[in-house]
């Protein structure tokens, strides 16, 4: 009980200590400021001055006049946040251009803070595929849930920490307000989408944070079923996406996530998706994804 205690005592400080601390701002010095196209970016994470970087794409129709809807995408376990940009041969700027919305894929702050269980500061818990003990002696193994595949041969990474963990859900919204302000978004268009776990921070996201979302759309991460607070995204439309074949996330959860969502009265759709793979799925329904944004283009009240 004592440690659980110091455990809950050391997580609500180091949310603290994130949440004071200066939200970063536009800079008209740099020299990326206003730019359109495909770019890569990073600011500085307040409190404690690191570079993180996070990958933007600004449709060539814009400008400082114009309001243009924001998606902010999240990427699955360990990923770099130009993993949804390179998924699916490129079709994420390819759309983002096509429809005419602003895109930016975060970090998480760190790639070991996005892990499948807690990543993103996320508290409920992953449906996993289960899969059969590998047999004595079997070579090979599968990648890991966001697809990313470990790198051998250096040290140990540090362990994650309950700080790093709350830093990654304060760098989607700091990405979110910085990209807003930069480029006068719609503020009542803001839209969020994410992958694996980055799907299972989208889900938590939409209801820790209902106000700052106009629709999100979860692709193959389920959280368990019957432990969600449905009741929370009631004014916030959810499209989730799973494909079939996905062996790493629990296809059958996401699709009872919802059915359960409906019954709560959300706005709920599922889209499976025929042979999906868990990192590609996503990618094959981006013309359906846009067309639900393009749907709700005002957040409910």
């Amino acid at each position: 009980m004592q440690k659980r205690f110091l455990s809950i005592v050391v997580a609500a400080l180091a949310a603290l200590s994130v949440l004071s601390a200066q939200a970063p701002q536009p800079d008209p010095k740099d020299s990326q400021y206003q730019a359109k196209g495909d770019q890569k970016r990073t600011y500085m994470f307040p409190g404690t001055g690191e570079s993180i970087p996070y990958h933007l794409y600004v449709p060539m129709k814009w400008n400082k006049t114009t309001k243009l809807p924001l998606v902010i995408v999240t990427h699955g376990a360990g990923q770099p946040a130009d993993a949804p940009f390179v998924r699916g041969d490129g079709a994420l700027a390819k759309f983002a251009e096509e429809r005419g919305y602003i895109v930016a894929a975060i970090t998480g702050y760190k790639g070991s803070a996005t892990a499948v269980d807690g990543g993103y500061n996320n508290p409920f818990k992953m449906v996993t595929v289960t899969r059969a003990p590998a047999a004595a002696g079997a070579g090979g193994g599968g990648r890991g849930a966001g697809g990313g595949g470990g790198r051998g041969g250096g040290a140990a990474a540090a362990p994650v920490t309950a700080e790093d963990k709350q830093r990654a859900e304060q760098d989607i919204l700091y990405v979110t307000d910085l990209v807003a302000k930069e480029y006068n978004t719609d503020l009542n268009r803001t839209y969020l989408m994410g992958n694996s776990s980055g799907g299972g921070a989208v889900w938590y996201l939409g209801e820790k944070y209902p106000e700052r979302w106009t629709a999100i759309s979860p692709s193959a991460g389920p959280l368990t079923p019957t432990e969600f607070p449905y009741e929370k995204l009631k004014n916030v439309p959810v499209l989730a996406v799973h494909g079939d074949a996905d062996t790493t996330m629990d296809y059958e959860a996401s699709r009872q996530m919802v059915e359960l969502a409906k019954k709560a009265g959300v706005d709920a759709t599922f889209i499976g998706v025929p042979g999906g793979s868990h990192t590609e799925a996503w990618t094959k329904v981006l013309p359906e994804t846009f067309d639900f944004f393009d749907k709700n283009k005002t957040k409910k009240k």
